[in-house]
């Protein structure tokens, strides 16, 4: 899996992907994914967005925000096509080599409070809650992985 920079001719397909991706989650969460509602044009001009393409079109989408203080994983999504090849895990290993790559000792994420099995997933990559935010019309939780000294 090597990821490559999306472009803006990439905007239908990553729209798609995040669709297929994010809807089923909105049973569970009761309002629409922040990333599912996003305007990509906005996203690719504001973040790093990351591809993985497959044989028959784009299999995931991570999106990165690098900020002074902060090194953000606002969006990972990966294909219902795709699920079950590891894409998620390789591109969190992807999202944590970046931030090291520009001088970052974590990255931070968050996830709706609901979706207990993903938060689940990213405990077993080593992330920990760090708190919960309440929205109007959500609340999220706030996860973190600071990477030791010596990785």
């Amino acid at each position: 899996m090597t990821p490559r920079r999306a472009t803006p001719s990439d905007i239908p397909a990553i729209v798609a992907l995040t669709q297929a991706a994010y809807l089923p989650n909105e049973a569970i969460i009761g309002v629409p994914s922040l990333p599912r509602i996003a305007d990509y044009h906005e996203v690719l001009a504001e973040h790093e967005v990351w591809l993985v393409d497959g044989a028959s079109g784009l299999d995931a989408v991570l999106v990165l925000q690098a900020e002074p203080s902060d090194f953000i994983l606002w969006s990972i999504a990966v294909s219902p096509e795709a699920a079950g090849r590891k894409l998620g895990a390789g591109l969190m290993a992807f999202a944590e080599e970046r931030a090291r790559a520009l001088g970052y000792d974590s990255v931070h994420l968050y996830t709706h409070a609901r979706l207990t099995r993903r938060i689940g997933w990213y405990e077993r990559l080593g992330y920990t809650i760090t708190h919960h935010e309440d929205l109007p019309d959500r609340r999220l939780t706030h996860m973190r992985k600071i990477f030791s000294k010596a990785g």
